[in-house]
């Protein structure tokens, strides 16, 4: 997989289901330089996500910080394992969409596991914002964009 040299929005896969990532066949330093990209870029654009997808790169793989720095998640092949009944519904933005703000409800508390960039899972639980943010990446990996989402 090559990474770009410049990371930029792009809607080219948006609509499409990621590729698992394989981690045999790259090197961790390539997954270490895409995740270290796209962190910076999604700083840059002041946002708390960002999915491959969303860059034009169709591999289940997204990163999220919600303290700018402070505690960043880089999820490779993430996946829900469960999720509360209870719910939050929050204002929820996009990079893709910059100028839309929409209502979503979500699942309050999930239960994920993930894999970091040289291929160890990490097992994990989030709430609130961190659980909506993991579960808005990842509809961006599962071909979903969050207009159909929205709570009716």
């Amino acid at each position: 997989m090559l990474v770009p040299n410049k990371i930029k929005l792009s809607n080219y896969v948006l609509d499409k289901m990621a590729i698992a990532f394989q981690f045999d066949g790259h090197r961790p330093f390539w997954n270490k330089k895409l995740q270290d990209k796209m962190h910076k870029f999604m700083l840059e654009s002041n946002g708390i996500g960002l999915a491959a997808p969303q860059v034009g790169i169709s591999f289940r793989f997204f990163c999220m910080d919600l303290e700018n720095g402070g505690d960043p998640h880089y999820c490779f092949n993430p996946e829900i394992l469960s999720s509360s009944e209870e719910t939050v519904t929050m204002d929820e933005g996009c990079l893709s969409f910059p100028d839309e703000i929409l209502t979503i409800t979500r699942a309050e508390n999930i239960v994920v596991k993930y894999f970091d960039y040289e291929g160890n899972q990490i097992d994990t639980q989030f709430s609130g914002l961190h659980s909506v943010c993991f579960q808005h990446e990842l509809d961006h990996l599962n071909g979903i964009v969050f207009h159909e989402r929205v709570t009716k």
